[in-house]
């Protein structure tokens, strides 16, 4: 994602938010290292089934925590104990809340100066998504979530990483506004274009004609603050999400 600086805005180089940053099925038995945010992240799963989210870098001797493949104690399965991990350079142990709670030759109190970040991270509808604010702040809002997920009569959805795209946040709220790329881009010529604004969210409604194959389309479309988009499509009388 480009940065505020790149297109003269800011001060904040990304929005805050849920972004989502993995499928929930991907995470095995060991941790996986991320880059989101222009920031490099340590993601695993604990022993209770919690997904953890901790800043990359271990503060003893700034070891990626996240990237150790030939680490004995990386190799053994050993790294995860309990909702906690272990750095794989000297074994020390960051509880999910970012604090040291174990080094393996040390007994007196464990500095606080070695905690790292923690993000608030939910698994909703097989998706993992993060909290991100670049002030630190807990969450203003809950991740959206679609009652229909958990009807056994619905298929649920296999997502897709696209890799890296060059965007700004600021030009996803442009294509919410943007009605007349419709008809050239999408063939969609559209009779009722709306939207509509509540707090974090943004609502979009249109509908029409697909001029490829002359159905007619009905879509309410809403995004949950800059990272996250749900649809509901209904061309003829097939309904997609």
């Amino acid at each position: 994602m480009a940065i505020a600086s790149d297109y003269g805005l800011g001060p904040q180089a990304f929005p805050r938010g849920w972004f989502i940053i993995g499928a929930g099925d991907s995470l095995a038995d060991k941790p996986k290292a991320l880059r989101f945010l222009g920031r490099d992240f340590a993601l695993y799963r604990g022993a209770s089934g919690r997904p953890v989210l901790l800043d990359a870098y271990c503060k003893h001797m700034g070891t990626h925590i996240a990237l150790a493949e030939s680490a004995v104690i990386a190799q053994s399965g050993r790294q995860i104990e309990g909702d906690s991990i272990r750095c794989p350079y000297h074994g020390w142990r960051y509880a999910p809340d970012g604090t040291v709670d174990d080094i393996p030759y040390h007994d007196g109190p464990y500095p606080k100066s070695a905690s790292i970040c923690s993000y608030p991270v939910r698994e909703v509808m097989g998706c993992l998504m993060m909290w991100f604010d670049p002030d630190g702040a807990e969450p203003e809002y809950a991740p959206p979530q679609l009652a229909e997920w958990d009807n056994p009569q619905w298929m649920r959805w296999q997502l897709q990483d696209l890799g890296d795209i060059a965007i700004h946040g600021i030009e996803i709220l442009d294509n919410m506004a943007d009605a007349r790329h419709l008809l050239p881009t999408h063939g969609a010529d559209c009779q009722y274009f709306e939207n509509e604004f509540r707090d974090h969210i943004v609502i979009q409604r249109q509908g029409g004609q697909i001029e490829l194959y002359g159905s007619d389309f009905h879509t309410i479309t809403w995004y949950t603050g800059p990272g996250i988009l749900l649809s509901r499509q209904e061309f003829g009388e097939t309904l997609i999400y």
